[in-house]
């Protein structure tokens, strides 16, 4: 039961991405119209066909009528649209009736006569076979290219989304950047400063200096309005122990792309199922009380600033979040308001209990 709870807010929560929840309610809809209203409420339904659709033992029969009422009423033009409407086939099925005990050898004799003389002409004005029309498929050819197609595009909306929640697993941290100054006014300046900057707390784990279990490297940048980066946390043995992830949570002002004011990262414990978030707030969005009270209902709210650890646990997982590099965007909005790249690194240790 724990199980299929915890799968479900694996699910809630990715869902709140628009690409995930556009690509489930696509393959869902999908699979719904295909087998349940395709096949079972409104199922196909094949009315007035055209006999190159039959069975070939039918398609035999209708060319054996065919002759035997050319014989009677003696129409050039309506036996010739019949053999027509057998399609490609036709010339094949004429050579079977030869062989065939149930039609009468001089009525098939004056039917070929006929044949020869609309489709091959005379010894004097020999003519052309005319090209056969273009057959109909029905609606079986139809609906199983739109079935392959429903397959091909939910398969690759599977694997783009795949690719897009796996592209930062277990990524290296990111090396010191030796030039601080390009990267703005609030990257990291140096090791030194962020080795000032102490965690509020740790277990016995990680200060015995304990390797983490998981390690991320997530990056926002300005313009990704999609954004939202989950990660799977395994134990040394691989079992499912939870997942963590980044996503936004506040955008500020109007218009596109989304000027991101708060992000939130959640650490999701399997056992006992319990979920920890804490909502990085922009210098802007901590000084605002009416923002931060908004903000507060989705977590813990916590000042994003460059080489801050900001710690989360849950009974029995420790997140560690290093802000890695924190660039504010310049524009018309107040200063310091949104943020232009953010990047940040997740450790994750299993809590002794």
């Amino acid at each position: 039961m724990s199980n299929l709870k915890s799968m479900f807010q694996s699910i809630g929560r990715r869902s709140r991405n628009p690409l995930v929840g556009n690509g489930i309610s696509f393959l869902v809809g999908t699979l719904f119209g295909l087998v349940v209203l395709g096949w079972m409420v409104w199922p196909v339904k094949y009315i007035d066909t055209t006999p190159q659709t039959l069975r070939s033992d039918i398609q035999l029969d209708y060319l054996r009528m065919t002759v035997d009422s050319f014989a009677v009423n003696g129409d050039p033009t309506l036996a010739r649209s019949r053999f027509d409407a057998l399609g490609s086939n036709k010339w094949n099925l004429l050579d079977e009736l030869h062989s065939d005990k149930l039609t009468d050898p001089d009525r098939l004799k004056q039917f070929e006569v006929l044949i020869a003389n609309l489709y091959v002409g005379t010894p004097g004005n020999p003519g052309v076979e005319p090209t056969p029309a273009a057959s109909s498929g029905g609606m079986e050819g139809v609906l199983s290219v739109l079935a392959v197609l429903g397959i091909i595009i939910g398969a690759a909306i599977a694997l783009v989304l795949v690719v897009n929640m796996r592209r930062h697993r277990r990524s290296p941290p990111p090396e010191e950047n030796e030039n601080p100054e390009s990267t703005g006014e609030l990257s990291l300046e140096s090791e030194e400063q962020l080795g000032e900057i102490e965690p509020p707390e740790a277990t016995a784990a990680t200060e015995e200096g304990a390797e983490p279990l998981e390690r991320f490297v997530t990056t926002y940048v300005l313009g990704d309005d999609l954004y939202e980066d989950s990660f799977t946390i395994n134990s040394a043995s691989g079992e499912f122990l939870g997942e963590c992830g980044v996503g936004i949570s506040e955008p500020i002002g109007v218009g596109e792309p989304k000027k991101v004011t708060a992000v939130e990262v959640w650490l999701f414990d399997r056992k006992p199922s319990r979920t920890s978030t804490t909502v990085l707030l922009s210098e802007y969005a901590n000084q605002k009380d009416d923002v931060r009270a908004s903000l507060a209902p989705r977590g813990t709210p916590a000042l994003a600033a460059p080489g801050a650890d900001i710690w989360m646990e849950t009974p029995g997982l420790q997140l560690r979040v290093v802000i890695r590099e924190l660039i504010y965007g310049e524009g018309p909005l107040p200063h310091n308001s949104y943020f232009e790249r953010l990047t940040l690194q997740l450790e994750i240790w299993a809590r002794n209990k």
